[in-house]
């Protein structure tokens, strides 16, 4: 497997595996190729990073990057493994990758929030299989009987 920044050619890959993963609704796949087109129109200039894992084609990706107003805090905005490569590393190295790249930009704190809802379990299994902890559950957050958990993490 290897790692590298989102490339242009990318975007429709990217695009199909967001479309392949059953949690995600029609608005949370407008918001991840949102930020892909971020990435891919301001470059550097971009509030967020993406890191690609490609093995044998495109197997996910990590969108993360500092949050805005704090001094050391970073997002872990989208987190996405193609439903072939579940359970075969990708997740835990695009998460080391992108717990590196909040270091090197100072970061100090990674969170990650995520639904409450059943399809969201297995997120929330590997937030906490990687150091990662429930830090708040908002209640009806995103709608009646789906709270947004915030889960955090030191570097």
């Amino acid at each position: 497997m290897r790692l590298r920044p989102l490339e242009a050619a990318d975007r429709p890959k990217l695009a199909r595996l967001i479309g392949d993963i059953r949690a995600f609704n029609a608005a949370d796949r407008g918001v991840a190729l949102e930020l892909i087109d971020d990435v891919l129109t301001k470059g550097e200039g971009s509030d967020y990073r993406i890191i690609v894992a490609e093995d044998s084609g495109v197997a996910g990706y990590i969108c993360f990057g500092r949050i805005p107003l704090t001094q050391s805090s970073c997002d872990l905005y989208w987190i996405a493994v193609a439903p072939e490569a579940t359970g075969k590393g990708v997740g835990r190295a695009l998460l080391a990758a992108c717990e590196e790249g909040c270091r090197m930009e100072g970061g100090t704190q990674l969170f990650a929030e995520t639904s409450s809802l059943p399809d969201y379990a297995p997120a929330r299994a590997f937030y906490e299989a990687t150091g990662f902890a429930l830090l708040s559950r908002i209640a009806d957050f995103y709608s009646p009987g789906n709270d947004r958990l915030t889960y955090g993490k030191r570097l």
